[in-house]
Parts: C-alpha cells; structure tokens; sequence
C-alpha cells in the first residue's frame, strides 16, 4: 500500500501563500499596514518614474532614493519606508543586503546631516487637566468630554483606545467593567499588545469629586442611558446622541477645544489659545499621566504597568521629563 502523500497543487500552494500575508498583515497595528503601503507605493512610483525596477529593487536604486528625499523627507520618515520595502522584498521572497559598507556609510551620513531629534509632544499635565476639565458645561456633551479626559488620563490610554471602548463586555473588544473600588479597562489588543493576550487596567476613585474619573464615567453613562454599545459617541448640535463610535481624531479635538476654552477663561488671546491647545496633539492623557505620576514620585515600575509598556527605558523617557526639577544639582548647588 502506498504511503506517499498528496502535495499540495501550485493553485493550492499560491492559497495559503496568500493567506500567510494575510496573517503577516495583522501582526501589525492597522496604522502601521497603512503607512507602509504607502511608502511602498510612493517607492514603486519613483521607480518608475525614472524606469527602475522596484521589485526586486537593486541597492543602488533604494540608496538613489533616500538621497533624493533626504532635504525633503524627515529622517525617521526615511528610516520607515526603508523598512517598508525591506518587509516588502522578504515577503516576496527577495533577500536584501544592505550590509555593503558603501550602503550603510551613505545611509549613516544621511541621519547624520539631516537627522533631528524627536518633537516630543506636551503632555496634559493634571494642573492642566484640572483648568480643562473645570470649563466644561454641566450639559451631555460636557460630561462625555469630562468622561473621556478624566477616563483617558487615569488609564493612560490612547487615542485609538478611548474610541474603540464599549460599555459592556463584548468579544474581541475594549471594554469598562464598573467595580465597588473603581473602574477596569480590558483591552483586547493595543500597539504593546499584538499577541492579542489582554491587558486590565485599572481606574480608581480620584481624591476630588469634581476630577474622578469614577464619578465622572458613571454620570456620563446615566446621562446617556447606554447600557451597550460604544462607550463614546458623537453628539450633534441638537443635543442628540448618536449610535456609533467617535474617531480617534475627535478624541483629539475635544481635548484641545477644552484646553482652548480654559486658556480663553484664564484670559488668553484666541491665538495664544489656540497655539496652546495645538501643542496637544499625539497623547496628551497618557503622556500627561506618566508625566504627572513622575512628578508626583509614582514608583518607576507602577508608571510602566499603567502604561502597558514592555522596557523600563521607554517609560523612563517620562519619568525623566517629570522629575526635572525634583534632586537636581542646580537647585543644590548654592545659587
């Protein structure tokens, strides 16, 4: 009797080639898949712009086209789309050696000339917040706004985080369990999270009423009578409260139209105002809380639970921007 076994037909072997990219695809954020495919693309155009192959790509074509974009595309920019058509070519079976010194001497010259450091982003810090939050109407919208800056803050969660939560438990979801001591955020996925494990965050109770995030998450849910659904929704200018989700983006813009209107009641300018609250962009509620937590001398590693963060040397970029002041040889030096 024969013990030979079928192999797969080439139809069948193009099937599971295609759904082996598929599974690559979502070990990434969505984010991270769009902005690689657009720096694929925008690679593919400029080849064929100029009649070079962009699959595979020789090396000398990839190095062109950094130093073409090097005065016009930031370094960290650059940096991603090398990635990009790295993954590209492995995943089409192409090897890329860019190990050449010719390669990696040009390419260290480009972070050198052009390199910046990063613009960190303000973070909310709680003085802040406490201004922001203390502005808002006592109407649905205002406890909404209160809700998400109060919520995002304690869990430092991000964007995307605060508009995917729902109000009860629901597969594959992030969602809020209301407990006797607080709240609990459980989140499906998050950008540290790609494995899909789960994470649980804790909420407490605040020690001020008017800046629980407890208190304020519970009368926003009885003021918009949700018993499911998404924790967040936008509201129109009639009061009326709509079904879906808000966006990451409108998570966004409630923060800085609150910071706006505390800066415009604390006597600022429109333009200066405005300005302020365009310094928030990014995370404001997670960096704020780091940032705060540090100054407040938090231990290190509670920080790194809050913020679900896998190396210390990560949280401790906040750590150090939240204790600037706190031991510091200047201010014991005499002066």
């Amino acid at each position: 009797m024969s013990t030979e076994v079928a192999l797969p037909s080439p139809t069948g072997l193009q099937a599971f080639a295609d759904r082996a990219r598929e599974y690559a695809d979502q070990s990434r954020v969505a984010n991270t898949r769009r902005a690689y495919a657009s720096d694929v693309r925008a690679f593919a155009h400029w080849c064929e712009a100029r009649g070079e192959a962009s699959l595979p790509a020789s090396l000398a074509a990839i190095l062109a086209y950094l130093i073409d974009h090097a005065t016009t595309l930031k370094v960290v920019t650059l940096q991603r789309r090398l990635a990009a058509i790295r993954e590209q070519h492995a995943a089409a079976g192409f090897a890329l050696d860019s190990s050449s010194a010719a390669f990696r001497d040009t390419w260290r010259g480009i972070k050198r000339a052009h390199g910046q450091p990063a613009v960190k982003k303000r973070p909310l810090m709680t003085v802040d917040l406490r201004r922001a939050v203390a502005i808002l109407p006592d109407t649905l919208a205002g406890k909404r706004d209160r809700a998400l800056i109060l919520v995002g803050f304690a869990a430092a969660l991000r964007r995307s985080e605060l508009a995917e939560l729902e109000v009860a438990r629901k597969d594959g979801a992030a969602w809020i369990e209301e407990r006797p001591d607080g709240l609990v955020v459980h989140l499906a996925r998050s950008k540290t999270d790609q494995q899909a494990e789960g994470v649980e965050i804790g909420v407490p109770y605040g020690s001020n009423i008017e800046t629980c995030p407890v208190r304020s998450y519970r009368a926003w849910i009885q003021a918009a009578c949700l018993k499911e659904g998404p924790v967040l929704r936008p509201i129109d200018r009639h009061g009326r409260l709509g079904t879906d989700a808000v966006t990451d983006r409108a998570v966004a813009r409630i923060v800085q139209r609150s910071v706006e209107a505390a800066a415009l009641a604390a006597g600022h300018s429109l333009e200066e105002a405005s300005r302020l609250a365009a310094g928030y962009a990014g995370h404001p509620l997670r960096s704020g809380l780091a940032t705060s937590a540090a100054a407040n001398d938090a231990p290190g590693h509670a920080i790194q639970r809050q913020l679900r963060h896998k190396r210390f040397d990560t949280t401790s970029g906040y750590i150090r921007s939240g204790q600037l002041f706190k031991q510091n040889p200047a201010g014991m030096a005499g002066l």
